[in-house]
């Protein structure tokens, strides 16, 4: 998956709150599909786009799921379009656009398989 810089920063705050929201391991892991440290090992991947250029990054179907959820969370969870862009630094429609470009990514590369 390639990235611009603004969209791996909105994936890594959106799983910082995340994370941040549901504490423990069972929880963030039944709301996500993911344990913490897979959170941390895609925040981590994510990182290495540079700051000023697109970046590539490769993830599984399941820490794709786990990115989605936490976009989606972020969403819902948060109560009002500024407390949205104060915490997580872009707009709701930036990351709802985000989250369904990710699934018609995948739906079609699903189409695209034998």
């Amino acid at each position: 998956m390639k990235l611009t810089p603004a969209q791996a920063a909105l994936f890594r705050e959106c799983i910082a709150l995340t994370v941040e929201a549901h504490g423990g391991d069972t929880i963030t892991e039944l709301c996500t599909g993911s344990p913490r440290r897979e959170l941390e090992n895609i925040t981590k991947e994510v990182g290495h786009v540079p700051e000023n250029a697109s970046g590539t990054c490769t993830f599984t179907l399941r820490q794709l799921h786990s990115i989605y959820a936490s976009i989606t969370h972020a969403v819902v969870a948060l109560p009002s379009e500024e407390a949205f862009h104060i915490r997580i630094g872009f707009y709701r429609e930036n990351a709802i656009a985000l989250a369904n470009s990710m699934k018609s990514a995948v739906h079609d590369c699903m189409r695209s398989d034998p």
